[in-house]
């Protein structure tokens, strides 16, 4: 990966936009093997704003995230063979192969938790987030949540405690504007969501987010101010996952979209953009890009094989980190 990781540059951005799409499409590829036997959420069409938000962040920041994780932990650098095998459910994943696709954490990248139940993570996050700020500690906190958390009373209390007690934290709504099958417009009122987020105290930005470079302009002004004891940040950015809400496979067939909707969607593909950009600027070349693909496809080739040879776990060991 090293040959693309120039701080903070578009053409870093596409490295990562490319890597997390083509895992995902692996993924769904091979899904139907049934060797990955949990369930898997897909964030195909949403990579750019893990990707932006993270080419923002410092190794020592912490990141926290939900069950649409797999972009947010290798954006923030989390170990691709260990996800693959996590998948896989075999003892050199990323949690011993107890956790699957929806709890995932490599402290080392500091990446550090995913959870399932809708909101579970928030107040982790601002409670670490506190105990960054009462240690004087240089570093921020982030959490990626959906829309639907608005819908939990903890989002409310959180964003409440965030801002009384100025937080470094960051919080990412990653607003694809359906909860499973059921679109925004039927389970909340008609007002912006960020308005929300300002009435509880929070500085406030929205944003396109499937333009990687604005989610990253606007990830740079919210980290660098909560990490200079502004207070916490709220970012909101539009996007849309263009496989079904669980699982690898299209769903529009079903007719919960609007007609049309996913393919205005698909339009306005992060990558495609990204790729237009580089190309035009000159940050990349034909060439380069062919070769920037290939890169990846090994480096995915070799996850799938680490996870097919890795052991499954110790039946001695089914016990060990199970909490009632």
């Amino acid at each position: 990966m090293s040959r693309w990781n120039e701080q903070n540059s578009r053409k870093n951005r596409l490295f990562h936009l490319l890597r997390i799409r083509r895992v995902e499409e692996r993924i769904a590829a091979r899904y139907q093997e049934q060797k990955m036997r949990c369930p898997t959420h897909l964030s195909i069409g949403e990579e750019a704003i893990a990707v932006g938000v993270s080419s923002q962040l410092q190794q020592q920041d912490k990141v926290f995230s939900n069950h649409r994780a797999h972009a947010h932990y290798l954006a923030k650098g989390g170990s691709l063979k260990q996800l693959i095998a996590e998948l896989y459910g075999k003892a050199d994943g990323c949690c011993g192969g107890r956790g699957g696709s929806m709890h995932l954490t490599n402290p080392e990248a500091g990446f550090i938790a995913s959870t399932p139940i809708v909101g579970g993570t928030v107040p982790l996050a601002a409670g670490l987030a506190w105990s960054m700020q009462l240690q004087q500690l240089n570093s921020i906190a982030v959490v990626y949540f959906g829309e639907g958390c608005f819908e939990q009373g903890v989002m409310h209390e959180t964003m409440n405690f965030a801002a009384l007690k100025k937080l470094p934290l960051v919080m990412v709504c990653e607003n694809n504007q359906y909860a499973v099958m059921t679109p925004l417009s039927q389970r909340q009122p008609d007002r912006p969501i960020v308005k929300i987020a300002e009435a509880h105290g929070m500085h406030c930005l929205s944003g396109d987010g499937n333009d990687v470079e604005e989610v990253a302009g606007l990830a740079a002004q919210a980290v660098t101010n909560a990490r200079n004891g502004v207070g916490a940040y709220f970012l909101e950015f539009s996007t849309h996952r263009w496989p079904e809400h669980c699982g690898p496979n299209d769903d529009d067939e079903l007719g919960y979209r609007q007609k049309g909707e996913l393919e205005q969607w698909k339009q306005r593909c992060p990558i495609q953009r990204q790729i237009g950009r580089c190309l035009t600027e000159g940050d990349i070349t034909p060439e380069e890009l062919e070769q920037m693909e290939l890169s990846i496809k090994m480096e995915i080739d070799q996850a799938f094989v680490f996870a097919e040879q890795s052991q499954k776990p110790d039946e001695a060991t089914v016990g060990t980190c199970v909490f009632a």
